[in-house]
């Protein structure tokens, strides 16, 4: 492939100020064997791609976006309270939103965040493993976590038999409340939750000892009998990340 045909190439897919040596380099051996054929390739990787570069935000949009929304969440606050939030926190704060234009709800959670962060009164409850958290949640998810935070009774505890499909359909039944959009997916939230360490998982036995003894029935020998329990419960992480990231509508 020679330089014309490189040309043609960045023409096609729009990247035409970058030098050929440049994105020559960035062809494989075997596209640069295919030649002029390459262009029109080019041109169809750059029309697949367009959807994609309209839906990512650009920082303007985030900025005005975020001026906005935490002016309103701060309103109550004075202007003395407010500090510039830590790096650690706005800058992949901000480089996660770029990708947040149609999920409002996660938005949302950012934005709680960096007001959160600043704060003087709670800047020291935002930390910065929660942009990450917020990153890998789902809308289905946040709703759930809305729901929780919502509730009147401190921080829920799901119990059920572990011989039993009774803590799953405790789950089940939380995301039904929180009106998840994808019911069926109940079992992955909650699993996520549980990566997330939002959630904590625990189990346990109780073993009960009986003597030998004897009844109208027969003679029993012996012996002991155990229950096995189990319960999800939210973490202290996930209060703090519920307190920094949740805003409680309920």
């Amino acid at each position: 492939m020679d330089e014309k045909d490189l040309i043609e190439v960045a023409k096609g897919l729009g990247i035409g100020t970058l030098l050929p040596t440049v994105y020559a380099d960035l062809l494989s051996p075997a596209a640069r064997e295919l030649g002029e054929g390459i262009a029109t390739i080019a041109k169809a990787v750059k029309i697949a791609l367009a959807p994609v570069e309209a839906t990512v935000w650009g920082y303007e949009r985030i900025r005005a976006w975020l001026c906005i929304r935490v002016t309103g969440l701060l309103a109550e606050r004075q202007a003395k309270e407010i500090r510039t939030p830590p790096l650690s926190i706005a800058g992949p704060l901000v480089i996660q939103m770029l990708f947040t234009s149609d999920e409002p709800d996660l938005r949302e959670m950012y934005a709680k965040l960096l007001a959160t962060s600043m704060d003087c009164t709670t800047s020291d409850d935002a930390h910065p493993s929660f942009v990450t958290i917020i990153q890998q949640l789902t809308p289905d998810e946040t709703r759930i976590l809305h729901h929780i935070s919502s509730l009147n009774e401190e921080w829920p505890c799901w119990n059920g038999d572990q011989e039993s499909y009774e803590l799953q359909s405790a789950m089940r039944q939380m995301c039904a409340q929180a009106q998840v959009t994808d019911p069926v997916k109940a079992d992955i939230y909650v699993e996520n939750l549980l990566r997330l360490r939002i959630f904590r998982h625990v189990t346990s036995s109780e073993a009960e000892y009986w003597d030998a003894r004897d009844n109208r029935y027969g003679d029993y020998g012996a012996s002991v009998s155990t229950h096995h329990s189990e319960f999800i419960e939210v973490t202290s992480y996930g209060k703090a990340f519920l307190a920094a990231c949740v805003m409680v509508t309920g």
